[in-house]
């Protein structure tokens, strides 16, 4: 199953990661995303604003519209099988949100001393399910790269990439892979 066109892939960026920078897209797979954003902007599917980060992009009502319909028709090309991994990947996912945000919950409490190696034994306990969320969906397949990329950071002593909100931290990719699973595992709902 192919992915969505650029265009599309950048609607569903922002359809479940909500205001992002240009500089956040290539996370997202648009390695080049000011073609994209342009020609969203002016078809009046996304808007810009400028903020004390810099400019930032989101959905405007009809360009939300249009990030359900890429999904939508995604879906549509899908077998039984698919559906049915799709939803066994939520499933295995959730198995570990709770042990995440627990593990945050202690570091913002002052458990910081041992944040990296922690992090580092939830990731391995996660693994498979992460694993099996990239193989079944290609709009998933970025994410286990993203939270290696994040624990390297956190493990070399970059304690913002355990939970900013403001960066590609562990938490906010997490969470951000959580988001879409739903998203998506809900649009199979009749």
């Amino acid at each position: 199953m192919s992915t969505p066109d650029v265009d599309g892939g950048v609607l569903h960026a922002l359809r479940v990661g909500g205001w992002l920078g240009a500089e956040r897209f290539p996370a997202w797979g648009v390695a080049e995303p000011d073609g994209p954003l342009t020609r969203l902007t002016g078809a009046g599917l996304v808007r810009q604003v400028r903020s004390p980060r810099g400019e930032l992009y989101g959905l405007t009502p009809e360009g939300t519209e249009a990030a359900a319909s890429v999904v939508g028709d995604w879906l549509a090309g899908l077998t039984g099988d698919g559906r049915a991994a799709l939803t066994a990947a939520l499933a295995g996912f959730e198995a570990h949100d709770g042990s995440l945000k627990q593990l945050v919950t202690g570091y913002q409490a002052g458990g910081r001393e041992t944040i990296g190696r922690d992090l580092r034994d939830f990731h391995e306990r996660a693994r498979d399910a992460l694993a099996a969320a990239a193989a079944a969906a290609p709009l998933w397949v970025s994410y286990p790269r993203r939270l290696e990329d994040a624990l390297l950071r956190v493990e070399k002593g970059e304690l913002d990439h355990v939970a900013s909100p403001l960066l590609e931290s562990y938490h906010t990719v997490w969470h951000l892979a959580h988001r879409d699973l739903r998203l998506l595992c809900e649009a199979l709902q009749p």
